[in-house]
């Protein structure tokens, strides 16, 4: 935007304060926009790593939720996904899935601050060494299991959302 004045008078610097004032409001709508693409990016991410993560006992992590918070100075948006099975999802159990035991496919394993570790055969009773394992369910039913593959569905949406970045602020800012 180019605000030219050729001399200060009332009506000019109305005119001044009316463009920037619609200015303002275009590039909140546009910074809103811009957010709201990234989001999209990364839920469709998320539900794409989702589906198919583990065996007979697949995780069932809750349902990806949006929480936007939109202020006047200051726009974010995060992107959550909850529920007991979400770490194994993201980060995988077991080595039948993942291979080696100590490592994770997920890159973050070793730098996620979580107070436990995340590599391959450490949680629990470190069943997940074995190719598969028997647990008890709550309802006291008896299960095999050969672990969850780290699907990383945050990871994954973390890192298109990054490669999208600037091609989704092109196309909502201009440029």
């Amino acid at each position: 935007m180019v605000l030219v004045i050729d001399g200060l008078s009332e009506k000019s610097l109305k005119n001044a304060a009316r463009d920037v004032d619609r200015y303002a409001r275009q590039f909140a709508d546009r910074n809103r926009e811009f957010i709201q693409r990234l989001c999209n990016v990364g839920m469709t991410v998320i539900f794409e790593n989702l589906n198919g993560a583990g065996d007979s006992t697949p995780p069932t992590p809750d349902t990806p939720v949006v929480r936007m918070s939109m202020g006047a100075m200051k726009m974010e948006a995060v992107l959550t996904l909850r529920g007991k099975d979400v770490v194994f999802v993201e980060f995988g159990a077991g080595v039948f899935y993942n291979g080696h035991p100590g490592g994770s496919p997920n890159p973050l394993s070793e730098t996620a601050n979580l107070g436990f570790e995340l590599t391959i055969g450490s949680y629990g009773k470190h069943q997940g060494l074995n190719e598969y394992w028997h647990y008890q369910t709550d309802s006291g039913q008896w299960r095999t299991s050969r672990g969850t593959e780290a699907t990383m569905p945050l990871y994954k949406a973390d890192m298109k959302i990054c490669q999208d970045f600037v091609g989704i602020a092109k196309q909502v800012f201009g440029g």
